[in-house]
């Protein structure tokens, strides 16, 4: 989730009461894994979430896989709410993520799906 969430972050989030809305950062139960991400969009039974700079969406993910909203994370020894710390996806990271895509696949290491 990095610029918004960065090394070294702790992330509070606060239970899911009702339908999370597009750009919230939620936490989900994936199978094996907890992941802090975005919401691309949601229809109340199933959301479609994605890293900031995340090359492809995750699969559809039923809401009651969602745990809660992240609203405020320390760094450092600051406490930040949702508006100081939740500067989105860049264009930067987007890059980031090609260059070491493309680099991985010329070495030969390249993830396969």
């Amino acid at each position: 989730m990095w610029p918004s969430l960065r090394a070294g972050d702790v992330a509070e989030v606060e239970p899911l009461v009702d339908t999370p809305r597009p750009g919230e950062v939620v936490l989900a139960r994936f199978e094996s894994s907890l992941v802090l991400h975005r919401v691309r969009w949601c229809d109340g039974r199933v959301c479609a979430l994605r890293g900031d700079n995340g090359g492809s969406g995750d699969p559809p993910l039923p809401v009651v896989r969602i745990l809660g909203r992240a609203r405020r994370v320390r760094r450092g020894g600051a406490l930040l709410d949702v508006d100081r710390w939740d500067v989105g996806p860049r264009r930067l990271g987007r890059w980031r993520v090609t260059v070491k895509r493309r680099l991985a696949a010329w070495l030969g290491r390249a993830r396969t799906p």
